[in-house]
Parts: C-alpha cells; structure tokens; sequence
C-alpha cells in the first residue's frame, strides 16, 4: 500500500513538471514567433477556413494560447484579424521552435534533478530487497528460538529489522547465560559442580598469595544417605539431597560467605562435588574459629529431620576441614587434604569435624602406597589363605573352616587384614581379590571333601563391595562348579550391617542360595543394630556373636545377660550360634553352660595353613573321618575342663 502511495505520488509530480516545462516553452516559443528573425515561418488562414470545433483538450490546458484548427491541423494563433488570421503550425512550434526556447535547457535540468532521485529510488529497492532478505533469515532465526515479535502498525521493513536483531541479541544473551549455567552447575541441586568449583578455587586461592590471608575449605559427606536410596529410593534421595543443597545455601548466605558468579549468578562458595559430596569455600578465614562454627552450623542443619511427604528422614554428616596455605596450596591438594580429614572424621565417630594435619597427610601416603602394592600383589601372587577351625562345644569335632586371607609383602613382610581390606574395599579392588579367595576357597575345600571330610564346610566372608557389584546367586553357583565343590560344603559369611544394607535382589539371592544348600552366617552380630524383626525376616542359618560380648561376658553382667539373650534367640529361631574370640577356657566353659553350639578362636586353634590342617586332621584318625566325615580338634594353648576331655576322647 505504501509502495503505491510512492508510485502515484512520482507519476503525478512527473506530469504536473512535464506540464510545466512545455506551457513555459509552449508560451516562449509564441513569444518568439512574434520576433522578426523567428526561424518559423507563419502562415495566414481565411477564417472562414478555420474548424468550428475548437480542440478542448490543448484549450483546456493551454487556455493562455489560442489554439485553431484548420483542415485538420492545429496552429497557434499569433494574429486576427477579419480578412486574415496569422499562425503557426502546431508541429512546428514543437520541432523548430521549442529548440530555440529554454526547452532544452529545462529537459536537462530536470534530468539534473530527477537523475539523484531515480539513482537514490533504484539504491533504496536494492535496499529494500536486501532488508528484505535479512527480515526473512532473521525471522528464520526467530523461529528457531521461538521467538514472537509484537507487532507495530507504522512498522516498516527496517525497523522490523532492527526489532528483529534486538530481539536476537537479547536471545543470544539468554542463551549463552543458560549454556554457561548448564555447563558448571548440577543438574539436580543447581550447585556449582566440581569442574565450575575447582577453577573458582584456583582463583580465590591466587588473590589469597598476593594479599597474604588464610582460607578454608569444608569437604561436607553424608552418612546414612545409601540407607535412604535403600530403603525408599533414588527419588527419594534425590530429594533429601535438594534439600541439604538448599539449607547449605542459608548457611553460606548466614555467615556472609556468597559469591555469585557476575554472568550465571551460580554461588560460587557452595559445590556438590557428587554423589552425597559437598563442599563450601571460606574465601577470607579472618578468624581461625570461623571455620569450626560452619562445620558446627552444617552438622546441626543436616540432622534436622528431613520431611518428604509422610516421611521423616534422619541423616548425619562427616566433615573435612583444610586450611590454605597451611594444608595445601592448590585446589586439588586443599580439596584431597579436606577429604582426608572428613574420613579421619567417619573413622573416629561419624557426625563430627577434623581439621587436616600432617599425621593425617602420612595416612593418605601409606593409604596410596598400601593400594599400589596391592595391585602388583594380585598379579605375583603374594596373597594367601589360612583356615581357623570352628568346632562343636560337646565333642570338639570340626563343624568348618573360615577362609582368611594373609597377605605376605615382599618387604615389609605381612600385613594385617585390618589394614589391607578396607583399602581394598574402598579401592573395589576387593571385587578381583574376593573372586581370588572365593575360588581357592573352593578348590582348597573340595580337595578337602573329596579326602573324606563331607561334614565340613569351608566359610568365605563377602563383603559390601561384592553384595553391591557382583550377581551374587550367579557368582557363587558358577565358582562352586568351577572348583568340583558341593554346595553344601560352602557357607557365607556377611557382617551385620551389610545385611541391613542389603537391597531386596541381594536377599532374594541368598534365599535361592540357601535352597542350593549353601548355609548363609551373620558375622560380628550384635554390632549392627539390627532389629529383631529384620532377624527373623532374613535368609539365615548361623549367627555369629561378636568377640566384644565374649570379652565383656564374664566381667560385666550386662554382657552376660546380653550374651545369654541370643543364645536362646538362636535357639527359638532354630539358628546356629557361634561364639568368635574364644581364648581361654573360663570364656569356653560360659558359653557352654549358655548352650551355644560352636566356638571360634585362639583357644582352639589360630588359623591355620592348608598343609598344617592337613597334617593335623588329614593324617590322623582316618577311620573316624570316614566314619563322621569330620575329625576333631582340640584346643591347644589351654587344657579343656576335665568333664569335656572325657567326652571327646
């Protein structure tokens, strides 16, 4: 519409200018005709030869020039009078005397000024149709971002643009701020995750060189947070973990500890680093106790109870607190002496804070070197296994044999279990090094069973690790074959607290395990807190009573009675018991008298190995292993009462 206003609004100015030129040459070409060296030459008509019809188009326009027609031809009239009339052929006005007018002259400066506008129209097309373009790659562009531009009655091509680009520009902004945000922060909590946190660390802890001050940084890790992925799901405890973000995120913003990021607005102080892992940088440590009164704050916040709909949930913390420059010097370094200190922390309690310190730094070392050594000790071959005896109360014969693991350092020589395994354990490399003791365990027990001993079994411990990683009805089944053992001749052992860990699969597997025949014992039991209705809920078919009540049984009547307690809940759940930690005779002569069925420690025997049980109960009394299946061992560090030496001779 407006592109046709523009069109009759040059077409009519061009005519009115064309108009204008030949009235003003027209009336200077009569002018001219009047003047004696005229180059035209008049004529001289008889008015009685003029036309009547005079022509109303060229009087119409020309009403200041008398235009006649004679014969058909039109002439400008100079002169009349009655006899004559003096005039000039129209078409010679035109082809003679106009040139000799200012018509020329005027046809150029028209062309003069008419030539700008026709160049600026034919650039402000190619304009037009470039904008043009542009609007339909911008609007493409809109369309990708779903984008809606508002619309504007006087808007024109160029300004649509620039809505358009303004629009694109603020998409752009919008857009990187998000991809940014979606690059450093978790997806779930909408922390800074631990990429985004680190090189915020390497920042801060430069400012911190140049301007001489001390920092500190909290490794935050939650306790009891597997129970509650367990027990009610990884929804559930995705949302318990919402929840500690956001109450972390007060108590930065509490003790005036914030740092937004200028462009996302991530805190930058506040990271979870994984997992139930979090952690908050003190970015100017002014005073020492600063540090102590967040991690109070942090463990009073996270055992508060956690309410997700009809649910309340209870959880704890451990904390890692390490000190720039004191700790460490660099983020990763500061970030792995705080984890250091937060697992000093689980050691020594769960719940509570410690602060980093060089002991605990000489910990890490003989943790990394202890992990490296295991790695090339499961490829030469310096583990071994050793086998403690657990034998019946009444008559001493071997009921079976608990597979230990020994691990013989080419340097240091051997090295304890207690040391080793949790490194394993917290490595996995306990997932390779239980497939090792699982199948030697086998092999060794059925070379064992085949000899005559078909009453004995052989027990291997499972750890949490392998209960997690391995398919364990399928592990078991497939190394029992491997190693020509009956399953009956095998029995796991699985502490207290790992069974109520333990996930529904994990306890469908044992079932179907126990309906192989393969015997399934509680160990260390009374340590774990179970309830007694767990117990009997359970695929269980010993339990084993931590050396602790053994200990304390004699000398405390609390232990005693404790002690006493289980014996008969074993015998009311038709459970095996077993008393660990049995090293002299007073300890063997209580559990007798309680009834508990088998004993286990130095009292009998120490663990053993393969060749010192077969010297002992392989080359002695064959007629009774055949007879029994078993054979007896008696304890040698202490006579037994006089009443049971008769029983067992």
């Amino acid at each position: 519409m407006k592109t046709l206003s523009r069109v009759a609004l040059f077409t009519t100015g061009f005519i009115v200018a064309i108009y204008l030129v030949l009235a003003l040459s027209l009336t200077q070409g009569v002018a001219l005709s009047h003047h004696e060296d005229s180059p035209v030459n008049t004529v001289e008509l008889n008015p009685n030869d003029l036309d009547a019809n005079q022509p109303n188009i060229f009087s119409s326009l020309f009403s200041y020039i008398d235009i006649i027609s004679s014969d058909g031809e039109l002439y400008v009239q100079l002169e009349s009078t009655e006899k004559h009339v003096v005039a000039v052929p129209l078409s010679k006005m035109f082809s003679d005397m106009l040139l000799f007018s200012n018509l020329p002259l005027l046809i150029l400066l028209g062309f003069a000024i008419l030539m700008p506008f026709a160049i600026t129209s034919k650039k402000q097309k190619s304009l037009n149709k470039a904008i043009s373009i542009l609007n339909n790659k911008t609007d493409n562009l809109l369309s990708a971002f779903n984008l809606d531009l508002p619309k504007y009655e006087t808007e024109n091509n160029l300004a649509r643009l620039n809505h358009s680009i303004s629009s694109l520009t603020d998409a752009v902004e919008r857009y990187k701020k998000d991809t940014e945000t979606s690059i450093f922060q978790d997806k779930l909590t909408g922390l800074a995750d631990r990429h985004a946190y680190l090189g915020h660390l390497k920042e801060q802890l430069n400012h911190a060189e140049q301007a001489a001050k001390k920092q500190a940084l909290l490794f935050i890790d939650l306790d009891g947070f597997k129970q509650v992925n367990d027990s009610f799901g990884h929804s559930f405890g995705d949302e318990v973990l919402i929840q500690v973000a956001e109450r972390l995120r007060t108590i930065v913003r509490n003790h005036n500890l914030s740092s937004q990021h200028p462009i996302n607005g991530i805190e930058q102080n506040l990271s979870r680093l994984g997992g139930d892992e979090f952690s908050i940088f003190i970015s100017d440590l002014l005073e020492p106790s600063l540090a102590v009164n967040v991690a109070q704050n942090v463990l009073h916040e996270i055992e508060r109870d956690f309410v997700l709909g009809n649910k309340v949930v209870k959880i704890g913390a451990s904390i890692g607190i390490a000190i720039y420059p004191d700790s460490a010097s660099s983020p990763f370094a500061l970030l792995q002496m705080a984890d250091v200190a937060m697992y000093r922390a689980k050691t020594d309690g769960r719940g509570i804070f410690r602060v980093y310190s060089p002991e605990m730094g000489s910990k890490m070392r003989r943790y990394h070197y202890l992990l490296e050594e295991m790695r090339l000790a499961l490829g030469s071959n310096n583990f071994s296994l050793s086998f403690q005896p657990i034998v019946h109360v009444d008559d001493c014969s071997i009921d079976y044999f608990e597979c230990l693991v020994r691990w013989h350092h080419p340097v240091e020589g051997t090295i304890t279990p207690t040391e080793f395994i949790p490194i394993a354990e917290e490595s996995n490399l306990i997932l390779e090094l239980g497939d090792w003791i699982l199948f030697e365990a086998c092999r060794q027990m059925s070379a064992w069973y085949n000899a005559g001993m078909t009453k004995v079994r052989i027990s291997v411990n499972i750890s949490g690790v392998q209960l997690k990683h391995r398919k364990l009805y399928d592990w078991v089944i497939e190394t029992i074959e491997k190693a020509g053992l009956p399953p009956k001749a095998l029995m796991l052992e699985i502490t207290e607290s790992c069974f109520i860990e333990a996930s529904r699969e994990t306890t469908e597997s044992l079932q179907k395990l126990r309906e192989k025949g393969i015997t399934i014992a509680i160990d260390d039991f009374g340590t774990g807190f179970s309830s007694l209705c767990t117990l009997a809920e359970l695929p269980v078919d010993v339990i084993k009573i931590d050396k602790l009540f053994i200990d304390q049984a004699n000398d405390n009547p609390k232990y005693n009675k404790i002690l006493n307690s289980i014996s008969e809940l074993g015998k009311d759940l038709n459970l095996k018991v077993v008393a660990e930690g049995v090293e002299c005779a007073e300890q063997f002569e209580l559990v007798r008298k309680m009834g508990i069925q088998c004993v286990q420690g130095y009292l009998v025997s120490k663990p053993e190995t393969s060749n010192n049980v077969g010297t002992k109960v392989l080359r002695t009394n064959l007629n009774h292993i055949a007879a029994t299946g078993t054979n007896i061992w008696l304890p040698e560090n202490e006579p037994m009462p006089r009443h049971k030496l008769h029983s067992v001779k």
